[in-house]
């Protein structure tokens, strides 16, 4: 709380003889009467320091809590600062009433936590609204037929509406979602000829079924150059695997190898009463280290978008360049987040999301994996309710 100044101290001692402390807190003593307390609540709400009032009483000797209340109730009338009260009687009860501008609690916590609720209200009305996103190239239409599409085959196969990598990589196309170059390969030699297109050092992944992730148990192999090294890794892929207790997916992604940059989560669950959350965090094998995700409403504007990242101070610090690092691409990350914001709005039937990694780099970023979920909506058509 601030300190008064030494003229709002004076004019409280005038107006407040009795008042055994008047630098915040004012202390009116035991024997203050309803007068008192209007006066005490006059003289503060006229201090530009003070932002809110709280009153709190209970009598441990002589007074009437109700009389209390209606002198606050007078000297607030009109104020442009809020005051909350805890004005109890002897019994621990707050007086009878109907209605009043001062709301009056039990607890001087409670008048604490109104104010912090006024406090954030006030504050996210009053944030910057920023512009809607503009995103050419995106495909509503497309992305509803291949949902579509994809939710009756997912249906069909009974896997809970994971879709399949084909599906997953034509519906983010058709929102311009920057996705690495990937070959699924179903033997060595296929392989060998995707690295021999892709021109360099390859990443090899297993390709488990939808939600698993291949990092989840090692099954990713990076940096392998050569026929002879892809060979040794497809084996190696497929012993993890079935250590781990999976089935062989006779299926490998081979991508080529991103260096550089950081792994980010960007992910999404579908709320029955918000709608759309668009979760953000570090990404990688690590997304859940230190409780690292923020979820927000899923963002439509410049400014919300801004939101989510700033709420997560890990993607900021490796956006920033953490450890010494080159700054990373703040504006491509944004991109993919507001792209991916929309496809949710547009296909309300992708209920759950995760694209992981989202690897950012100095300049530009790339989805190195994802897993899409499809199920039929069922969410509210009204998120925001002031």
């Amino acid at each position: 709380m601030p300190r008064l100044s030494a003229t709002s101290q004076e004019r409280l001692r005038g107006a407040l003889p009795q008042a055994t402390h008047v630098a915040n807190p004012v202390d009116l003593t035991v024997g203050a009467q309803p007068g008192d307390f209007a006066a005490a609540v006059h003289e503060l709400l006229g201090v530009s320091a003070i932002d809110a009032v709280v009153v709190l009483f209970i009598p441990l000797a002589e007074g009437d809590p109700r009389r209390v209340l209606d002198a606050v109730e007078g000297a607030a009338v009109g104020a442009p600062k809020p005051v909350v009260a805890a004005i109890l009687g002897a019994d621990g009860q707050p007086p009878r009433r109907a209605g009043g501008r001062v709301p009056n609690f039990r607890l001087p916590e409670a008048c604490v936590a109104a104010l912090r609720r006024a406090a954030d209200r006030r504050a996210w009305l009053s944030r910057p609204l920023g512009q809607p996103a503009r995103l050419p190239g995106i495909e509503p239409e497309r992305a509803r037929e291949l949902a579509a599409a994809a939710l009756a085959r997912a249906s069909d196969d009974d896997n809970g509406g994971w879709i399949d990598p084909a599906a997953l990589e034509a519906l983010l196309g058709a929102y311009g979602v920057p996705l690495a170059p990937t070959a699924r390969c179903q033997d060595p030699g296929a392989a060998i000829a995707a690295a021999a297109r892709f021109g360099g050092p390859i990443a090899l992944k297993a390709s488990l079924p939808s939600p698993a992730h291949a990092g989840d148990i090692d099954a990713v192999l990076l940096g392998l150059s050569g026929a002879d090294a892809i060979r040794a890794g497809w084996q190696e892929l497929r012993g993890r695997v079935r250590a781990a207790a999976y089935d062989w997916p006779d299926e490998v992604a081979v991508q080529p190898l991103v260096d550089g940059g950081a792994d980010i989560l960007v992910g999404s669950v579908s709320d029955p009463d918000l709608g759309p959350l668009v979760g953000l965090g570090v990404g990688g094998r690590r997304p859940a280290l230190g409780h690292a995700i923020t979820f927000r409403l899923a963002p439509d504007t410049d400014a919300a978008v801004e939101e989510l990242i700033g709420a997560s101070p890990a993607v900021e610090a490796w956006l920033a360049g953490f450890g010494g690092n080159p700054p990373l691409d703040r504006l491509a990350l944004r991109d993919v987040i507001v792209r991916f914001a929309r496809l949710l709005a547009d296909v309300p039937e992708l209920v759950e999301a995760d694209l992981n990694a989202v690897r950012v780099l100095p300049a530009g970023c790339l989805v190195l994996d994802a897993r899409l979920r499809l199920a039929p909506p069922a969410l509210a058509g009204r998120t925001r309710t002031w």
